[in-house]
This record gives C-alpha cells, structure tokens and sequence, in this order.
C-alpha cells in the first residue's frame, strides 16, 4: 500500500518536468558522462570535474539509466525510491517504539505526505539518498543502544555501520553528523542516565564504515591527485559552513521559521508532541527529540542556509507525533486556528496572484498556473491534515489520501506548462539536429540544462571578443546570447512604481542587435521562455551556423 501511495503521489509530473537548474541538470549529466568515460569513481560534468557529491546518488541513477534510458524520470528515480524505503523504515521504528503496526502507517502516511518530502523526493538530487541512510543508522542505533534486545541482532550493528559508510557516499560527512551527534545528544543532554556502549563495538565498527568510503575514495583521490578532498570537502562542506555562497544572506533563526512550512501541515500539531513528552518521558523519546533537534542545531551555525538541511532529523518528530496520535493527544484550538489560517492566508495570495498585473501574456499565464496550484496543495493540505487528526474511519485517512493525490495530479498541467516554456528544451530544439562537430557557445544565459538536453559540450561564459573569435574560425557553431530578462524583484519594483510594468531587469538588446550586425548571415532564432534557475521570464537569440 506505501509503495502504491508513493508511485501515486510522487511520479505524476515526474517525467513531465524538465530537470531544473541548477543541480537537477548537473547530478543528471554527471551521470551521463561517467557512464560515457566507464568511470565509477570520479564524475564529470561538461567534460571537467564535478567535485560537489560523494558518488552514490550517479551509482543509483547509472542503474535508472540502464533500466528506463536517459530522461527525466531516469534521473530522479532514485529520489522516489529513497523515500518509499525511508518510509518502510520509519513504519517498522514506529511500530517498534508503539507496538502497533497501525502507530508504523500512521508515521510512514506522516513522512510521505510532508511538504518538504513531496518536494525533494521529485529532485534529481543526492538528499533522499542520505536522508535513506540516516534512518536506517538511527533505526539501528535505537536497536542496540536505546532499546536492545538481552542478545541484540548482530544484523542491526552491521546495519548501523554500513549505513554511515554509504551515507558519506551519498552526501559526505552530514551522514555521520546526525547520528553521532544525535547519540552524544541524547545520552549527555536529554536522558543522562548511564547505557552500555558496549553493542556499538566502535573499532571494528569504524573499519566497517570505512571500507565503501575507502573503495570508493582511494582510486577518487589517485585519479583526481588530492583535487577531490580538496575541492569536494574544502569548497562544498567546509566553506559553506563558513561563507554564506551563491549570494544568499545569513539569516537568524532561519530554520525555525523554514521548518513550519518544510514539515507543513504537521508542525501545527506539535502542542500533541509536547504534551506527550510531558506524560511519558522515556529512553526512546527522548531519542527522537535528539534526533529531530540535532540537525537544527547543526544548521543554525551553518553559513548557507537552505530550508532542506535539516530534513535528516524530520522522521524523528514524525514517529513522535504518530505516538502521540496513537495516545489520542488532540492538538489545541490555536493550532487548528493557526493551520486553517495559514491555509486560508496561502489561498489569498494565490488568489490575488491570479489578478496580478504581468504584461507578458505567457508569463501570467504561468504565474496563474502556479498560484493555482500552490492554492490547492496547501488549502487542502491543512484541510487534510485536521481530518485526518479529527475524523473517524475511513474519513481519517481517507480524505487527506484523496486531497493530497488530487494535488499531485494536479502537477501534471503545471509540470507540462513548465516543459513547453522552458527556454533550454526550445534552444535544444533549434540546435537539432546537433553534430558531434558542433562548437557550442553561451554567454549571459549559461544554464547547466543546457549541457544535459543536448548531450553536448558548452563554452559558457566566455567574453564576447573571444565568441567572436570562435565564429570566425570554419566550421559549425552556434551561440546563445542573453537578451532580456525580466525578474520577480523587477516585477516587485514596477508595482512599487520604480520601475515600467514592461521594462526588462536585464535588457541587453543593443550588444545582441552589434552582434547580429556583425555575422549578418548567420541563422537567427528568438526564444522566449521561464528560467527555473532565476525564476525569471527569460529571453535568449540563438545564433547557428550549421556549415
């Protein structure tokens, strides 16, 4: 049945959708261009080293590959079953911790039918992977430690420490954070009580952990000459830590505000939690709260914030509010108020985004799809949410179950409007068809995507001096140019009154117009279209010279 229920609430779309800049696309080629070179170490993208990500998640798409081609749901495959096998593990832990298997639907129903999971588990993205393998140590961890059996299973210490070492595989060091610092957390913060280590038999325990990390990481690092602990370490974990990247700002208490809508509707419930705490402290409770709260405080000092980070700790408070379901803690009268107005707030501004003035015909067509779609996702979602507390029956889970597939369903036109909107698909399709002797050149619009439809390489933010030098040479090539764009902080400030309603926030006519007068000769194509990674309405010219 959750696997049926996860086929129905995460593939619709899934197919539909193009991979959206810029880690979709990047994860995607890499994969690509490993399985082209016959490498399983070291991946590549746009024929250079892609050092962001241990090399689990290319493992697992290079099998999605094989099986259902190179595609959009090859890609993110991986991300659906990861969250259909993050809920088998949630189900078994709360039916463990309850002793009944209805507390395990209720937990896994809990995971499958939260906001940030319905997201992330459509991406082409290393996070379910990980989140997968952080489960199953925490799992692990309750069965030997927490809660052990007078002889524990040696199948749970094998579990645990083969988890960690592919968790690294999946995102890297994150994986062995939450788990270890969630145990220190429990035993020295939330019980204090003295326990036995001993089933954790930590040495031989770390040499289990090493060996993936090792097979894969030794060949990685002989091949790349050190570049990949380097880059992948020093850049993408411990400068992120400490330098806010990509231009976004620190902002504190971030997650605290992020979280209420990543675990949307079921942070509303979280007065039952507490309530539940309060009456029936115990080991395993109070390792579920460490569990929960730990990658928020990792994250709280980390430098780039992004609302997902903390995603590895939301099973703990699902199985705690499964719990206290189970005990029938009914959530106070302010959080039903709090959740039908959040609700009732999101279904006004979709409303009202409805009505917004846009003068692009196709970029309001767009922005009232998307209104309309987030109107129906979370109005219902908190609608859903208190039958399902409230109801009796088949109305329990019933309801929410139809409500939340009719959303995802409802993704189907949306993703489709994003496809024939999307500017790279339609400069792919100019390109077509594309030699393998075809010079590709972009600048001003240099988007990863770019790289993955047309299974080609790019030249990708070169001055314009050497573009021109690049067509002067015989042979085919082609260039896309930016030449307009129009955002949504310009959007904001045409309503304000500082800017047009129509004026681009980037408007690069006249350099595109000297080009053009330049290679008079050259074919011309005018693309307009949405860019996912800018959320903005974009327009490119795509020169090509095919001879």
């Amino acid at each position: 049945m959750l696997l049926l229920l996860t086929l129905l609430l995460y593939l619709p779309g899934t197919s539909i959708l193009p991979l959206m800049d810029r880690d979709e696309p990047r994860f995607a080629q890499a994969t690509v261009e490993m399985m082209e070179r016959g490498s399983w170490s070291v991946p590549y993208f746009n024929g250079e080293y892609r050092f962001d990500k241990p090399p689990l998640t290319y493992w697992w798409m290079w099998l999605n590959y094989r099986l259902l081609g190179i595609s959009e749901i090859g890609a993110r495959l991986h991300g659906v079953l990861a969250v259909f096998l993050t809920a088998l593990i949630i189900r078994g832990l709360a039916q463990r911790l309850s002793g009944k298997a209805t507390t395990g639907l209720t937990a896994a129903l809990l995971w499958l039918t939260t906001a940030q999971t319905l997201i992330h588990g459509r991406l082409c993205v290393a996070d379910m992977p990980m989140i997968l393998c952080v489960t199953l140590a925490c799992r692990a961890l309750i069965e030997l430690v927490v809660k052990p059996d007078d002889k524990p299973h040696a199948i749970w210490w094998w579990t645990l420490w083969l988890s960690l070492g592919f968790g690294f595989l999946a995102k890297g060091p994150i994986a062995w954070l939450v788990p270890g610092l969630t145990l220190l957390l429990w035993r020295y913060g939330f019980w204090r009580r003295p326990i036995s280590w001993k089933p954790l038999h930590v040495i031989p325990g770390l040499a289990v952990m090493m060996l993936p990390v090792a097979a894969w990481g030794i060949p990685a690092l002989i091949e790349t000459q050190g570049l990949f602990w380097d880059i992948g370490m020093g850049r993408h974990v411990v400068k992120r830590g400490v330098e806010v990247l990509n231009g976004r700002k620190f902002i504190p208490g971030y997650y605290l505000i992020s979280t209420w809508l990543s675990l949307f509707p079921w942070l509303f419930f979280l007065m039952p939690v507490w309530r539940l705490l309060r009456a029936e402290w115990s080991m395993d409770k109070a390792f579920l709260v460490a569990w929960f709260v730990t990658p928020q405080i990792v994250f709280s000092f980390y430098a780039t914030q992004l609302p997902h980070y903390v995603m590895p700790g939301y099973p703990g408070f699902l199985i705690l509010l499964a719990l206290a379901w189970d005990k029938k803690q009914q959530p106070p009268k302010l959080a039903t108020i709090g959740l039908l107005g959040l609700a009732g707030l999101i279904f006004a501004l979709a409303v009202t985004a409805w009505f917004m003035p846009i003068a692009i015909p196709e970029v309001r067509a767009l922005a009232q799809s998307t209104a309309a779609l987030v109107m129906a996702l979370f109005s219902l979602g908190g609608i859903a949410a208190l039958c399902a507390w409230k109801g009796n029956g088949t109305i329990r889970w019933g309801m929410p179950l139809i409500a939340v597939i009719s959303c995802s369903l409802a993704l189907l036109p949306f993703s489709q409007k994003l496809r024939e909107t999307s500017v790279t698909l339609q400069v792919a399709k100019h390109l077509e068809p594309l030699t393998p002797e075809m010079r590709l050149l972009a600048q001003g619009f240099d988007e990863p995507s770019l790289v993955f439809y047309t299974q080609h390489t790019w030249e990708m933010g070169i001055p314009m001096s050497e573009i021109k030098k690049q067509l002067a040479l015989p042979g085919p090539c082609s260039v896309v140019l930016l030449r307009r764009e129009w955002t949504l902080d310009g959007w904001f400030k045409s309503l304000l009154g500082q800017r047009p309603r129509d004026q681009a926030s980037k408007y690069r006519s006249a350099e595109v117009d000297a080009f053009q007068a330049a290679f008079p000769d050259i074919t011309r194509h005018v693309v307009q279209g949405f860019n996912g990674a800018r959320s903005s309405w974009t327009e490119v010219v795509v020169f090509i010279r095919r001879l």
